[in-house]
């Protein structure tokens, strides 16, 4: 083999190891930026899970307080609200004995239509759903107003 032929071979062999060593430095970089990327979208979810989580936790005390202290907030609608509140948040406090009383509630008024639905009742539909409403209120008043009491200091941040 001559001389020429040699140096034009190893000159071949650099240039496809050059050629070889850009694209994987490409692809390497490609990785670290997608990893990355990765990484910035994983806080951004934890960091929003966090943020729902802490608006959860205020809506349930702040419904909470709301049964309490405020006549707008009816104990069947503040039931209703929790509920909801509470499947997304901690559903397994409806087992818990306190709280109990939030989905028997629920239940027991799951049936009366609300939001437009209750717009378009009749008055006397209506009163008939509020007298019921007002029963259920009378029969567990007194549990859902101790379970309002315990959930404005309920533990709710240190449960996952």
């Amino acid at each position: 083999m001559s001389a020429s032929l040699t140096y034009l071979l190893i000159a071949a062999g650099l240039i496809v190891i050059l050629i070889l060593s850009l694209v994987i430095r490409r692809q390497l970089l490609a990785q670290k930026h997608a990893r990355e990327q990765e990484q910035q979208q994983r806080e951004t979810l934890e960091r929003d899970a966090r943020e729902h989580r802490q608006y959860l936790i205020d809506s349930v005390r702040i419904i909470a307080a709301a049964v309490l202290h405020d006549d707008k907030m009816t104990m069947t609608e503040g039931c209703i609200r929790l509920k909801v509140l509470l499947d997304n948040l901690a559903p397994h406090l409806h087992q818990h004995e306190q709280f109990a009383v939030i989905n028997r509630v629920f239940e027991a008024t799951s049936h009366i239509p609300f939001l437009e639905q209750w717009r378009a009742l009749s008055s006397a539909e209506k009163r008939r759903y509020e007298k019921e409403m007002a029963q259920v209120e009378k029969e567990q008043g007194e549990h859902v107003r101790h379970a309002m009491q315990a959930l404005q200091t309920y533990p709710l941040e240190q449960m996952q």
